[in-house]
């Protein structure tokens, strides 16, 4: 069963871009709320790590990681500026930007 907070991350998820320079490194983006109830989105950079018997994400960086988190970030924040609907609870979206249902929503196409 998943910890309170894994549930809550979960149904805020919205999205994933990745790096093309280092694919290794990618932003999730979430639908957020205030105690006010305005919804915004944000995002959240990871790396993605494997050794010889384990792999895992991390919040941690080398200097060569540079490129791809400035790639990234300009990734991330373009997809939010381009789908400010997202933050009003629209279905998910897959990681090549596609809809995750059947559903289009004919202003989120003319987005893509």
């Amino acid at each position: 069963m998943p910890k309170p907070s894994e549930k809550k991350r979960e149904s805020n998820y919205v999205t994933t871009v990745r790096s093309e320079a280092c694919p290794a490194i990618a932003a999730n983006i979430f639908r957020r709320s205030t105690q006010d109830g305005h919804t915004y989105l944000d995002y959240e950079i990871s790396r993605a790590w494997k050794s010889a018997n384990r792999e895992g994400y991390s919040t941690r960086f080398y200097a060569r990681n540079r490129d791809g988190i400035k790639e990234v970030a300009e990734m991330a924040s373009d997809w939010i500026e381009r789908n400010p609907q997202a933050a009003d609870g629209l279905p998910e979206r897959s990681l090549n930007g596609n809809r995750s249902s059947s559903e289009i929503v004919p202003e989120l196409a003319e987005s893509e």
